[in-house]
């Protein structure tokens, strides 16, 4: 079992609030007091999950060298980190869907602000306090990106190097 496919069965497993034991050399996904983790092993535990728990609050370690395809693989089950937290060691994950007629894209903030900018996208979306919030108004300031929404937190920042997963829709050619 590769990688990939043992972060899939995680995923499957922490869906359907199942126990389970299973490995790979790199990774393997346990059970233990009513959790369920994900452990690398060679740096001990890097994502937990509490069985049972609806909605699904799934923390992820920040700084680990699977975070790229972690994080890919959890967005293919519409698990998304918020914004504001993409800063903090310990990253909360929420399953949320995608609104209909949004589109998901992964890029750098720094992408997102210049798509913004040029007028490529409309629209964007970014997950914040568990909600999908429209933006208003994306600048940019020595490799920061700010996001001005039009509700709710009202700003949120982030450096310009930080990965996204974001709404938006195309604007017509």
């Amino acid at each position: 079992m590769n990688d990939q496919e043992l972060f899939t069965a995680f995923i499957q497993a922490l869906l359907q609030g199942e126990s389970t034991l299973i490995s790979n050399p790199s990774y393997r996904v346990e059970s233990a007091f009513g959790t369920l983790q994900l452990v690398d092993n060679k740096s001990g535990v890097i994502a937990t999950v509490k069985l049972g728990e609806n909605p699904i609050k799934l923390s992820v370690k920040r700084h680990i060298n699977c975070w790229d395809e972690l994080r890919q693989t959890l967005g293919q089950f519409s698990f998304f980190p918020d914004v504001k937290a993409l800063k903090t060691p310990l990253v909360p994950f929420i399953q949320i869907a995608i609104p209909e007629g949004d589109q998901l894209y992964e890029s750098l903030a720094s992408e997102v602000w210049r798509s913004w900018r040029r007028g490529a996208v409309k629209a964007v979306k970014i997950l914040v306090e568990g909600q999908w919030h429209t933006v208003q108004d994306i600048t940019c300031s020595s490799g920061v990106v700010f996001f001005i929404l039009d509700a709710g937190p009202g700003e949120v920042q982030t450096t310009g190097n930080t990965q996204l997963a974001w709404l938006g829709q195309a604007t017509e050619s």
